[in-house]
């Protein structure tokens, strides 16, 4: 099921098994593609992009947007940072947000305690599913429409007072929440829509989610990112976001070489903290073995 001519066909041949699956030919028209970075960072936040992909011809009366971008999705990992900023650039320049204006999260929900265990989860094996898929490829000709994305941060004092499984799970509720408020539709459709939107993130673990959310079917996928443009496009945006942050820290604490590494516990960043001890933006909790003092 790699992504080929139609750009969307993992995510339509998806929708398809699960329709079969829970015998439903109407109920799935939608994703709320999540993923997140920061996760194996010793600095910076967590943040976490929640993206709402809708089936076109599912909108009436809706402007639809060029995506000229579509072409350069892939996993965030996979391209270039040149490749990766550019194509953010393209996103960002087409929803009509500079990069100051994009709609981040930061406080609500406010702590791990104000988000539940989804009540619909599920885990695919894509191979489980090879021979249907194939049938399904063959009348694949979906496309999509992402109405609204929204981000979700946390920030490195809270990842050590909640621990980064914790703090991951709340980036992407915080994204939830927002997301919601930036979906502009008329409100029973928006309600319809989200209510019944599948959640399909990177991995093989599920997320404990805002209430609003804990009835969506939750799907979890090995490689998402790689497979799932959705996905692919949630996973370019918050890094592209988050690289920037940590590369505007340089301005503040220029000593680190944060925009070299975003954070991460490259060698040269592991040492230099050795040496001078950490900044308000380290986490403490990851860094036990490696301080003496901190530098602020």
């Amino acid at each position: 099921m790699n992504l080929q001519k139609n750009r969307f066909k993992n995510e339509d041949i998806l929708l398809k098994i699960l329709s079969t699956e829970f015998s439903s030919k109407d109920e799935f028209s939608a994703f709320i593609a999540i993923d997140e970075v920061g996760r194996g960072c010793v600095a910076g936040s967590v943040v976490s992009c929640a993206s709402l992909w809708i089936l076109k011809d599912r909108l009436k009366q809706y402007s639809f947007k060029k995506q000229e971008w579509l072409s350069e999705i892939k996993d965030s990992k996979k391209i270039s940072e040149k490749k990766r900023k550019a194509c953010f650039q393209k996103i960002i320049y087409e929803y009509n947000y500079s990069f100051e204006s994009i709609p981040v999260e930061c406080n609500f929900p406010n702590n791990p305690e104000e988000i539940f265990i989804s009540k619909n989860k599920k885990h695919i094996y894509l191979d489980q599913y090879e021979n249907i898929g194939k049938d399904f490829e063959r009348k694949s000709s979906a496309a999509f429409e992402c109405i609204s994305f929204a981000l979700g941060e946390v920030t490195a004092n809270e990842i050590d007072n909640y621990n980064i499984w914790n703090s991951v799970q709340l980036a992407a509720a915080r994204a939830l929440i927002l997301l919601n408020e930036r979906t502009h539709l008329n409100e029973t459709v928006k309600n319809s829509i989200l209510s019944s939107a599948v959640i399909l993130m990177d991995g093989n673990h599920s997320i404990k989610l805002p209430l609003k959310f804990i009835n969506n079917l939750q799907i979890t996928v090995i490689k998402a990112d790689d497979l799932f443009v959705s996905v692919g496009f949630s996973s370019i945006i918050a890094k592209v976001y988050r690289d920037t942050c940590m590369e505007k820290q340089d301005f503040q604490y220029p000593t680190y070489g944060f925009s070299n590494h975003k954070g991460y516990g490259t060698p040269k960043h592991l040492s230099l903290i050795q040496q001078i001890g950490i900044s308000p933006i380290h986490r403490t909790s990851f860094l036990k073995n490696y301080l003496s003092s901190t530098l602020f």
